[in-house]
């Protein structure tokens, strides 16, 4: 079976790389020949690193950061310390690392922009600079993704948002998160070279540029502005989205195409390295329609809960009320840097919460004493 994967994001290339690696005939297309700087946070939770024996042995530029800094839309700070690191990678490093991983173990890779995909009786043809026939393909191509387009239907513009921001001259080693007076947040991601300061909203309406320039001013007003960026990532808001399918005969997305980013944090790198895995592993056993149960088994139904809290936690008297309690409570802060840093089963979220609940409700009623 001929396979094609279009994109070499970590999704893609992960995907592309498993399956070369049992022995498939796999050729990965991308517009850019080489990784580039992805507009994005770069966060690589320990998650990720524990379960890909590969994503642990990445051994590319890294800053290790285990201070986080919270601001509420009111100015109340919280400042989290230890916990397990993060990495924050450059994207240009860390997506290339994996490309390489696809390489080395015999994918194919071609320096080409697909436009178009056509159903061809039991194959497809991809439309670029010419035509490719290939029995299977992996849309692993963004949130605006080709094949998901042509395949199955385009996102739905409501469950898009755009993210915007820039990249700065700036040597920092804490992150930090600004939560705005409308759903949304900007951060500041320390990068080995730079530091990656962007922001995005739910709110169609609102207009991110003033806000990320005002949080620029403020608090980085003599850092050289390297690039101005922007770009679409899923946003999922409505949990009924994940009963939906993302494969079909002979097609199957992964990453951002598939719509698979956690709507509370808005980290996708984990879900891109994991959808790839199982995608890849349905496919070597010769059971691509396994793909669509594997997932939802494995983390759909925690896809499905971010997406159910986002719309309330994002909301800024919801935001102002934690980041208040967590500021007076020890105990809050440890609940909050475990979700950050330890980043248990958001199923479990309730009942961990409840356990704290007495130590949180002592420590506020103490310090309002």
């Amino acid at each position: 079976m001929k396979i094609a994967v279009v994109g070499a994001g970590p999704a893609g290339s992960f995907c592309a790389y498993r399956l070369a690696q049992a022995g498939a005939e796999v050729t990965q297309f991308d517009r850019y020949a080489e990784a580039w700087e992805k507009p994005c946070g770069g966060g690589v939770p320990p998650k990720v690193r524990e379960r890909f024996a590969e994503i642990a042995a990445y051994d590319g530029p890294r800053r290790v950061v285990n201070v986080g800094n919270f601001t509420s839309p009111k100015g109340v700070a919280v400042r989290l310390e230890g916990g397990r690191a993060l990495w924050i990678v450059s994207r240009r490093d860390f997506d290339g690392y994996i490309r390489r991983l696809a390489r080395d173990a015999g994918t194919r890779f071609a320096n080409e922009r697909i436009r178009r995909v056509e159903r061809d009786g039991n194959g497809f043809i991809l439309h670029g600079e010419g035509e490719h026939r290939f029995d299977f393909v992996v849309g692993a191509d963004g949130v605006l993704s080709v094949v998901r387009r042509d395949l199955l239907a385009p996102m739905d513009k409501r469950l898009v948002c755009m993210t915007v921001g820039y990249f700065l001259e700036a040597d920092l080693a804490e992150a930090a998160t600004w939560f705005l007076p409308k759903p949304g947040y900007v951060w500041s991601f320390p990068r080995t070279d730079h530091t990656c300061l962007g922001g995005g909203t739910s709110d169609p309406d609102l207009d991110m540029w003033p806000l990320i320039e005002e949080i620029r001013r403020n608090h980085y007003p003599t850092n050289k502005i390297l690039k101005k960026w922007a770009a679409p990532i899923p946003a999922i808001s409505v949990p009924a989205y994940f009963d939906q399918p993302i494969s079909g005969d002979g097609f199957a997305l992964v990453g951002d195409a598939a719509g698979h980013v956690d709507a509370l944090s808005g980290e996708g790198i984990f879900y891109a390295i994991w959808g790839g895995h199982l995608l890849a592993r349905a496919l070597i056993e010769g059971k691509p329609t396994q793909y669509e149960d594997a997932w939802r088994g494995e983390y759909g139904r925690e896809l499905q809960k971010t997406s159910d809290m986002a719309g309330a936690f994002y909301k800024p008297k919801m935001i102002e009320r934690f980041l208040w309690v967590a500021s007076r409570s020890e105990a809050m802060r440890e609940f909050f840097g475990t979700i950050m840093t330890d980043e248990p089963s958001y199923l479990t979220l309730r009942k961990m919460f409840v356990r704290r609940l007495p130590r949180i409700a002592f420590q506020l009623l103490r310090s309002l004493w």
